[in-house]
C-alpha cells in the first residue's frame, strides 16, 4: 500500500480538480514520488525515510533544521513561479542538466574522446542549465560551508585549542575518557601505517584508472579534506549532525582543474572522503569510548567494516544499476528508483568543469560561489548580537544549519519531512521531557530496531520485488496503490 508512504489531504482533495490546479498541487504538497515536490504537509509512514535520526537528534539541532525548513517552503516555489533562472523552461525538481529549450542536456555532446571539455563543441551545444531548485540547493551549501568555519572559529575556537591540548596531555576531565586509559592506546605509527597504504592505493587508482587528475590534485584533495575535518567534526560532536562539505571540494577541483569533469568527480570524492571518514570514524570510536571497548579492537573493527562495506555496496550498486539503468538515467525517476544522487554529482562535476562559464563573474550562477562569502558573515552578525546582548546567547541558533537546510533537500522524496518533523517533536519535547526513564531506556532501542528491520525488508524487496537484480515483480495496482504518484497528487 504505497499511499501510506505520502499521506497527502491537499493531495486527495484535489482529486477532481482541472489539471493545472493539480500539478500545483503536487509541486507544493507532493512529495511521495522522486522529485514530485516539496511534500508539505504530506506525511509518510515508510520508516526507511523517517529513520531514527529524529529520535536522537537534540532539539537545539532539529530546531534550526525546521526554521531552515520554514525559509525552503517560502522560497522554492517563488524561484519557480517568479521564473528566477528560467526556473519554468525545466521540471519543478531534478538534479539532471538541461539545455536552455527545456530538453535535457547529453553531457557526452560537449566532452571529447579523453573525457574533458570539447569548447568547440560547446560552443554549438551552449552552456547546460539548472532547474531552480538545484541552484538553490547549490548556493545554500555555498552559504552553509562559509558560515560553519567562521561559526566554529567564532563560538568554539578556544574549546578546539583547550581540548588538543587536553588530548595531548590525556588530561580530557570526560568521566568516559578516564576510564579507557586502562587500554592501551593505538600507536600513532598504525595511523601512519595505514595512511600510507591507503594513499599508495588511492594513487594506483587515480593513475591507472584514467580520471585525468593530476598527482598533485590528488594530493591537494587530501590536505583540502583534512583541512576542514575538524570543522566538520566539532559540529558532528555538538550536535549529532553535520551539514554537506561537498560544495567547497567541486569549487577547488573547478578552479585548479578547469575543463575536466572527471578530473573534478575524482578530485571532490578523495576530498569529501575525508571528511566523512574523520566524521563517521571519530563518531564510532567515541561509541567504543561509551562502551568501553578497547581502543585497538576498535581500530580492527573499523578496517574490517569499512573493507566488509565497501565490497558489499560494489556488489549491490553494480547490480542496481545495470539492472535499472533507464530509470536511474531517467530526470525524475519513480517512487522506487531514483538516479538523483547520482545525477547531481554528474551534473556537479560538468558545471564545476565549466566553472568561468557557468559560475564566473558574469556566469548565470555567480551567487553560488558568491555564497561562501555571504554565508561566513552571518555567524559574524550572530556573535556580535550575542556580545551586544548577551541573553541570545542562549538562544540555541545556530545559522550554519538554518543556512544548509534552506535548500538541503532539493530533489528526491519529501513525504517523509513531517514525519521526522512530528517523530522529533514528540521524542525530544514530549517523551524526553515528561518521561526521561522511558525515553532512556527505549527511544534509542526501538529507532534502531525499525531502522534495521526497514533496512533488512527493503533489501529484500528491492531483489526480490523492485529489480534491482533485473526481473522485476510489481504490486497489483489499486486505489492504495496507485499507477501514478503514490499520494493521489497527479
Amino acid at each position: 500500500m504505497t499511499w501510506l508512504g505520502g499521506i497527502s489531504i491537499f493531495c486527495l482533495a484535489s482529486l477532481g480538480a482541472p489539471k493545472n490546479t493539480r500539478t500545483t498541487f503536487s509541486r507544493i504538497f507532493g512529495g511521495a514520488s522522486s522529485n514530485e515536490g516539496l511534500g508539505l504537509l504530506n506525511f509518510s509512514l515508510d520508516w526507511q525515510y523517517i529513520q531514527s535520526t529524529y529520535l536522537s537528534l537534540p532539539l537545539k539541532q532539529q530546531l534550526n533544521t525546521w526554521i531552515g525548513y520554514a525559509i525552503w517552503y517560502v522560497v522554492v516555489p517563488l524561484l519557480f513561479y517568479k521564473n528566477v533562472w528560467d526556473a519554468q523552461k525545466f521540471p519543478f525538481m531534478s538534479t539532471s542538466l538541461f539545455s536552455s529549450n527545456g530538453t535535457r542536456f547529453k553531457t557526452t555532446s560537449i566532452l571529447n574522446e579523453h573525457g574533458t571539455i570539447d569548447y568547440d563543441k560547446l560552443a554549438q551545444v551552449g552552456v547546460p542549465q539548472l532547474t531552480s531548485t538545484t541552484a538553490w540547493g547549490y548556493l545554500t551549501a555555498s552559504l552553509a560551508m562559509g558560515a560553519l568555519i567562521t561559526h566554529v572559529i567564532l563560538f568554539y575556537g578556544k574549546s578546539m585549542i583547550q581540548a588538543w591540548k587536553q588530548a595531548n596531555a590525556r588530561t580530557q576531565p570526560d568521566i568516559h575518557y578516564q576510564k579507557m586509559l586502562k587500554y592501551k592506546e593505538v600507536p600513532v605509527w598504525w595511523y601512519l601505517a595505514l595512511f600510507v597504504l591507503t594513499f599508495i592505493a588511492g594513487l594506483v587508482v587515480n593513475i591507472k584508472g584514467d580520471t585525468t587528475l593530476p598527482v598533485w590534485g590528488y594530493i591537494v584533495s587530501l590536505l583540502l579534506g583534512a583541512a576542514i575535518a575538524p570543522f566538520s567534526c566539532i559540529l558532528y560532536g555538538l550536535y549529532g549532525t553535520g551539514i554537506g562539505t561537498n560544495q567547497i571540494s567541486k569549487m577547488v577541483a573547478g578552479a585548479t582543474h578547469p575543463g575536466r569533469p572527471l578530473a573534478n568527480l575524482y578530485f571532490a570524492s578523495w576530498s569529501h572522503q575525508v571528511i566523512l571518514l574523520a566524521v563517521n570514524l571519530s563518531n564510532w570510536l567515541k561509541v567504543g569510548q561509551y562502551t568501553k571497548v578497547p581502543h585497538r579492537v576498535m581500530f580492527f573493527t573499523q578496517i574490517y567494516g569499512t573493507l566488509l562495506g565497501a565490497g558489499l555496496n560494489y556488489a549491490v550498486m553494480t547490480s542496481i544499476v545495470t539492472a535499472q539503468r533507464e530509470v536511474l538515467l531517467d530526470p525524475v525517476g519513480t517512487n522506487v528508483w531514483s538516479g538523483s544522487a547520482m545525477q547531481s554529482l554528474n551534473s556537479q562535476a560538468i558545471t564545476w568543469a565549466l566553472a568561468t562559464e557557468m559560475y564566473g563573474r558574469n556566469g548565470r550562477y555567480f551567487i553560488v560561489p558568491l555564497g561562501l562569502l555571504i554565508g561566513a558573515v552571518f555567524p559574524v552578525i550572530h556573535w556580535a548580537l550575542c556580545k551586544a546582548y548577551p541573553r541570545i546567547r542562549k538562544w540555541p541558533i545556530n545559522t550554519t544549519f538554518i543556512l544548509q537546510y534552506m535548500g538541503a533537500t532539493y530533489y528526491g522524496n519529501t513525504s517523509w519531512l513531517w514525519s521526522s518533523f512530528a517523530v522529533g517533536a514528540f521524542s525530544q519535547l514530549w517523551l524526553r521531557r515528561r518521561y526521561p526513564r522511558i525515553y532512556n531506556e527505549y527511544n534509542y532501542l526501538i529507532g534502531a530496531a525499525l531502522d534495521g528491520g526497514s533496512q533488512i525488508v527493503i533489501f529484500i524487496l528491492s531483489f526480490a520485488v523492485f529489480g534491482a537484480s533485473g526481473k522485476e515483480h510489481p504490486f497489483p495496482t489499486w486505489w492504495g496503490s496507485p499507477a501514478g504518484n503514490p499520494d493521489h497528487c497527479i
